[in-house]
């Protein structure tokens, strides 16, 4: 892959999703993360009621924080995929327009 510059952002010869989509995807783990800190928050704060609701509450935060990582993995990597397809149709064009045999693989 051909590192992204400023320039790649006036021209539409390379695409920049894929650079965006990590910062995306950073952005969305500090977002998981947020929610994890005012979900236990919630839960210590809920202690003070009904222990077993603030337990629950403290655990199920969690599972909810793993759960959200995974899945927010899963998305990013589907839209990278989705990507990476289209690069490689753009090299199989580029191929077909020259006429040369593609590599063996």
């Amino acid at each position: 892959m051909d590192k992204f510059s400023l320039g790649d952002l006036s021209q539409f010869e390379k695409m920049v999703a894929p650079v965006v989509l990590k910062i995306v995807y950073w952005l969305g783990l500090v977002g998981i993360g947020i929610y994890l800190l005012i979900a236990i928050a919630g839960g210590v704060a809920m202690l003070d009621y009904n222990a077993a609701t603030g337990l629950g509450t403290i655990l199920l935060a969690f599972v909810g924080a793993v759960f959200g990582v995974l899945l927010w993995r899963i998305l990013i990597e589907v839209y990278m995929v989705l990507f990476g397809i289209h690069e490689r149709l753009g090299e199989v064009r580029d191929l077909i327009k020259s006429g040369k045999e593609p590599p063996a693989s």
